[in-house]
C-alpha cells in the first residue's frame, strides 16, 4: 500500500520550463499527499525506515521548493497558454522525488511520467490507488482516477486537470440602429453549457470569481459600428480561434513540433496588438471601413481582455479549501469522517453497491455524467462540533470546490437565485453562489443552517435533489454540472427554538450526527471504562510545552497519566500538563451536558452556551500563553481560591464571552456554579 503521484496531459517540448499550471498542478498533489498522510498514525513508518515526520517534513520542503517556483517570472504564449495542458518535464519530477525522498518511475512510451512515494506501511493505513493518462490518451481509454480510503470507505479524488473550465469568449450582439446607423456591442459571456451564463462588462465589478471580487474590468470600446465592422470582426475573432485550437492539437512528438509552436505562438501574439490585427482585416472588408486603424485598436482590446478573463478566472479551482495542517483525524473524526463519505458516495450514485469497488479495483473514475445522482447528505450536530471543517477536510482530500451559502427564515426564492447589486447607478443580476456551485463541475454547495429556511422556500430545491438534478427558474433550466453534490448543516432540532428541518428535504437526504468526542470509552471485553484521548489530541499543539511530542508520544504519556495504563516514566511538567488537560475537558464535558440538558428541557439548570471545541482550544492557548503549569495561579489577575490551572483558564476564556449576548447572566452564573462544584 502506498501514496502515488502521477502527471497528466501532454508532453511539453525539450528544455521549455513548467507552466504555472503544471507547479500549482504538482502543489494540489503534494498537499493531497500531506493530507492523506496525517491520517497515519505516528508510529507510521515508511519502507526507508522514514518516521512519519521525516517524510511530513520533506513533503512540506517540497511545497516551498515548488511555491519559489510559481513566484519566479515565466515567459509564457500569451494566448495559448491559458487553454493548454501540460506537464512537468523531467527535470522537475526528479527535483521533487529529491525533495520528497521518492522514486520516479520511467513510463514505457506514451504513458506519462510518474512520481511513486516509497512508503509501504508497518500498520494497516489508508490506500490510494492512482494513475492518470495524457489528455490526448483520454478519448481512447477509460480514465484513471485516485481514491482515497478512510475506515474502509472510498472517497474518489478529482484530478485537477479533468475539471472542463468554461472559456470566455468575446460575443457580438444583434445589430441595433441608431441615429440612421448600425451598431453591435461584444460582450463578454462565459457559457458552462448548463443554462447558467456569466458577463462580464467593462468598467464593472469582477464578481464571477472570489480572486477578483471588488476589482473592475478596464473600461474599452466594444461598440462595432456597422455590418462592416461585425464581419470582420467575426472573421478575425475565428482565425484567432483556428490558431489556438492548431497550438492545442499539435503532436509532441513529431519533429517539427518546436518550429511550429513558435510558429503559432508568434502569430497568436499578433492578435493581441493593433498593428497585428490591422494586417489581418480582409482587403473586402477594410475599404469599407471608415477607419481600420481605430476598428484595429478596439478589436485588439477585445482579445486582450477576453485573454485576462480567461486567466483570472480558473474556473472555481480557487474555492477548493487549503490545507488545515492542525486539523487532526482522531480515531472519533475518523469514524464520523468515514460516514460522510460513505453517505456523499450514496448520494452521488456510487455507494451501498458493487460499482465503487469496480473502479478502485479498476482505478478507473466514476462516469459522473451518467450516474443516478440525488438526494443531498445532511449533517446534525451541535454549534462548534466541527461541521464545517469535516466538510472543508473532505474537500481538500478529494480537491472539490467549496461553496458555501448561509441559509436563514428572511430568504425568499429569489435570493437563492441571484443577487441584485446597484453598479454605477444600474441594477445588476449576479448569480448567488448557489448557482455558481450548480454550474461548477464536481463542486460542492454547502447550505449551513439549511433548515432555517421556510417550507415553501425550501420546495425551490426540490428538482435539485431528485433525478432532475435542475434548477427550473421563469426564463431558463439550471443543470447541475457533473460530480456536484449538496451537503446541509443544522443544530439539533429538539433543541429549544431550532426549526425542523423542511419535509420535502428531509425526504430526499440521508442524515447523520456529529457530537462531540466522547469523554469515555468502554472496553467490550473488560468493561472498563477509559478517558479517551480525542479532544486533547486536539488541543495538544496550542500547547507549546508539548508541541515537540509527536501524536504517540501524547497518546502514550495519556494513557499512562490519565488512565494509569503503560509503564513509560513521566516528568513532573508532562504530567502536570496531562492532568490540566485533562481537568479542561472534563469542565467543557460538564458545560455540554448542562446546555443540552437545558435545550432538550431534561435539565433544571439554565445555560444556552457551551464551550464547543473552538472554546477548548482558546483555553488551551490561555493556558500555554501565560505557563499555567508552572505559574503561581495566587497571583494572577482574577483568580478565586481554590480555583486550578484549568478552571482559572477557562473562567478567564469562557466568561467574558457572557457579556456579549442576552442571557450570558444565566451562562455565567451557571458556568460559576460548575467551577465551584471542582472536578470530579
Amino acid at each position: 500500500m502506498g501514496m502515488e503521484t502521477y502527471g497528466a496531459g501532454e508532453r511539453t517540448p525539450e528544455n521549455s520550463p513548467p507552466s504555472h499550471e503544471e507547479i500549482q498542478a504538482n502543489i494540489d498533489r503534494t498537499q493531497a499527499t500531506l493530507a492523506r498522510l496525517r491520517t497515519f498514525p505516528s508510529e507510521w513508518t515508511s519502507k526507508g525506515g522514514e518516521s512519519k515526520s521525516d517524510v511530513e517534513a520533506k513533503l512540506e520542503g517540497s511545497l516551498e521548493a515548488l511555491q519559489v517556483l510559481l513566484e519566479t517570472p515565466q515567459i509564457e504564449v500569451p494566448m495559448a497558454s491559458t487553454v493548454m495542458e501540460r506537464t512537468v518535464k523531467a527535470p522537475q519530477v526528479q527535483q521533487e522525488a529529491q525533495l520528497t525522498g521518492a522514486t520516479v518511475r520511467t513510463p514505457p512510451p506514451g504513458e506519462s511520467s510518474a512520481l511513486e512515494t516509497d512508503d509501504s506501511l508497518s500498520t494497516p493505513l489508508p490506500e490510494v490507488k492512482s494513475q492518470t493518462v495524457p489528455e490526448r490518451e483520454q478519448q481512447a481509454k477509460p480514465e484513471r482516477a485516485e481514491f482515497f480510503e478512510v475506515n474502509g470507505v472510498y472517497i474518489p479524488i478529482i484530478p485537477s486537470v479533468s475539471r472542463t473550465v468554461a472559456q470566455w469568449e468575446a460575443v457580438p450582439g444583434k445589430m441595433t440602429i441608431s441615429g440612421g446607423e448600425k451598431f453591435s456591442e461584444v460582450r463578454f459571456v462565459k457559457d458552462d453549457h448548463s443554462g447558467l451564463s456569466v458577463n462580464a462588462r467593462p468598467g464593472e465589478k469582477m464578481d464571477f470569481s472570489e480572486a477578483t471580487r471588488d476589482k473592475r474590468l478596464e473600461s474599452i470600446d466594444t461598440i462595432l459600428q456597422g455590418r462592416y465592422e461585425l464581419k470582420a470582426f467575426n472573421e478575425i475573432y475565428q482565425e484567432l480561434a483556428n490558431k489556438i485550437d492548431e497550438y492545442k492539437n499539435l503532436n509532441p512528438d513529431s519533429p517539427d513540433y518546436s518550429t511550429r509552436a513558435n510558429q503559432l505562438s508568434a502569430e497568436i501574439d499578433q492578435y493581441t496588438n493593433s498593428e497585428g490585427i490591422l494586417s489581418r482585416v480582409p482587403e473586402g472588408t477594410a475599404e469599407k471601413i471608415e477607419d481600420t486603424e481605430d476598428f484595429s485598436e478596439r478589436v485588439a482590446d477585445i482579445i486582450r481582455t477576453v485573454q485576462y478573463l480567461r486567466e483570472v478566472d480558473e474556473g472555481g479551482a480557487e474555492f477548493i479549501p487549503p490545507l488545515d495542517r492542525n486539523y487532526k483525524m482522531t480515531p472519533f473524526i475518523k469514524r464520523k469522517f468515514a460516514e460522510f463519505a460513505q453517505l456523499m458516495n450514496r448520494q452521488m450514485g456510487i455507494g451501498n453497491n458493487a460499482y465503487l469497488e469496480e473502479l478502485v479495483k479498476n482505478e478507473q473514475a466514476p462516469d459522473w455524467e451518467h450516474l443516478s445522482a440525488k438526494g443531498m447528505t445532511v449533517m446534525v450536530g451541535p454549534r462548534g462540533t466541527g461541521k464545517n471543517k469535516l466538510v472543508d477536510h473532505y474537500a481538500t482530500v478529494s480537491n472539490r470546490p467549496l461553496f458555501r451559502y448561509a441559509c436563514s427564515p428572511d430568504k425568499e426564492e429569489r435570493d437563492l437565485t441571484y443577487d441584485v447589486e446597484l453598479q454605477d447607478g444600474e441594477v445588476v443580476k449576479v448569480p448567488t453562489r448557489i448557482l455558481t456551485a450548480i454550474a461548477t463541475e464536481n463542486a460542492i454547495l454547502e447550505l449551513d443552517e439549511i433548515n432555517l429556511l421556510r417550507p415553501n422556500v425550501a420546495k425551490f430545491f426540490n428538482s435539485l435533489f431528485d433525478g432532475d438534478r435542475a434548477v427550473f427558474l421563469n426564463d431558463q433550466v439550471i443543470r447541475a454540472a457533473k460530480g456536484v453534490c449538496f451537503v446541509g448543516l443544522m443544530n439539533p432540532a429538539d433543541y429549544n427554538g431550532v426549526e425542523d428541518l423542511p419535509e420535502t428535504i428531509d425526504d430526499r437526504s440521508n442524515i447523520m450526527t456529529l457530537g462531540y468526542p466522547p469523554l469515555k470509552e468502554r472496553d467490550r471485553n473488560t468493561g472498563q471504562e477509559t478517558f479517551t484521548y480525542d479532544e486533547a489530541l486536539i488541543l495538544k499543539n496550542n500547547i507549546s510545552a508539548l508541541q515537540d511530542l509527536s501524536d504517540t508520544q501524547f497518546i502514550q504519556i495519556w494513557d499512562r497519566v490519565v488512565n494509569g495504563e503503560g509503564s513509560i516514566d513521566v516528568q513532573p511538567e508532562t504530567s502536570k500538563i496531562i492532568k490540566d488537560l485533562k481537568n479542561i475537558v472534563l469542565i467543557a464535558n460538564r458545560t455540554r451536558q448542562t446546555v443540552e440538558a437545558y435545550k432538550t428541557r431534561s435539565g433544571d439548570a439554565r445555560m444556552e452556551r457551551d464551550i464547543s471545541l473552538r472554546g477548548t482550544g482558546e483555553v488551551a492557548k490561555f493556558y500555554s500563553e501565560n505557563h499555567l503549569w508552572r505559574a503561581d495561579l495566587s497571583k494572577m489577575p482574577g483568580w478565586k481560591a481554590p480555583y486550578s490551572a484549568a478552571q482559572y483558564a477557562i473562567s478567564q476564556t469562557y466568561l467574558p464571552h457572557t457579556e456579549t449576548y442576552r442571557k450570558g447572566r444565566q451562562d455565567s452564573q451557571a458556568i460559576e456554579r460548575i467551577l465551584s462544584e471542582g472536578i470530579s
